[in-house]
């Protein structure tokens, strides 16, 4: 048995797999909502906010996100494309990360899309 417990990662680069654009996402420990890493090493439920790296550095950045382990938890890369300024998950886990965002597929009514409206703005609820 090794004197240091080996950290294993949900999710994560399998070899030679750090090329393209990525951002570090994970879930909140407190509660489980999707979180990304920022520039100034915090996390942020905003996708637009998430630091955008490729190569080394995007290893370098998931390994100092991972080190975090009091705000999150499974800390991975996730393949990224930047159009015209905004970030937009791509690639084979275009599904997955779109459903970790926003939430169940079994009815719009619930999960996170349940606040948005046709135009995509968040929707205000007044009390009466």
């Amino acid at each position: 048995m090794s004197a240091s417990p080996t950290k294993i990662s949900a999710g994560g680069v399998k070899k030679a797999r750090n090329a393209g654009q990525k951002v570090v996402t994970a879930n909140r420990l407190a509660d489980g909502m999707v979180i990304y890493f920022t520039p100034s090493a915090a996390w942020s439920e905003d996708l637009a906010a998430a630091h955008v790296v490729e190569g080394e550095e995007a290893m370098a950045v998931l390994a100092q996100a991972t080190a975090d382990e009091s705000q999150s938890v499974g800390p991975y890369l996730m393949d990224v494309a930047v159009d015209a300024g905004v970030i937009r998950p791509t690639g084979r886990a275009l599904l997955r990360e779109t459903i970790r965002d926003r939430g169940p597929t079994i009815h719009p009514e619930f999960g996170r899309q349940a606040a948005l409206n046709a135009e995509g703005e968040e929707r205000r609820y007044v009390s009466v």
